[in-house]
């Protein structure tokens, strides 16, 4: 579980790089705030590629709040904030559920997510 634990909050976390090797081939990713529904690794990857070029041009700040571990399950929750050049440009109260097969691949990504320009933290 430990290990599951460590794969999501990195996901997460936006290292989605160190994490790659960690999605099943028929991962399935579902970001509710947006309407999508990723489906396949190269697909996944591909929508993570651009989120990383996003966090690299903003100052990141992520905060997990807690976790939750099950068996196949891992949840994590927390908050992100995004600023250039000093000024919030947008705040992210997050909770992503990660779902696992037997072999620590992640299948499933269910992701929701209130964002803004909010400091409430």
């Amino acid at each position: 579980m430990e290990n599951r634990l460590a794969i999501a909050r990195l996901f997460s976390g936006g290292k989605f790089g160190q994490v790659a090797d960690r999605l099943a081939d028929e991962v399935e990713f579902h970001i509710y705030e947006d309407h999508k529904h990723l489906i396949g690794k190269a697909q996944v990857l591909e929508f993570c590629n651009g989120i990383a070029e996003y966090f690299a041009s903003v100052e990141t700040d992520f905060k997990e709040r807690g976790s939750v571990a099950s068996e196949s399950k891992v949840v994590i929750y927390g908050y992100g904030a995004f600023k250039r050049n000093g000024e919030l440009v947008n705040a992210v109260h997050s909770c992503d559920v990660y779902e696992f097969d037997g072999e620590d691949m992640i299948i499933q990504i269910h992701s929701y997510c209130n964002s803004g320009n909010s400091n409430d933290k």
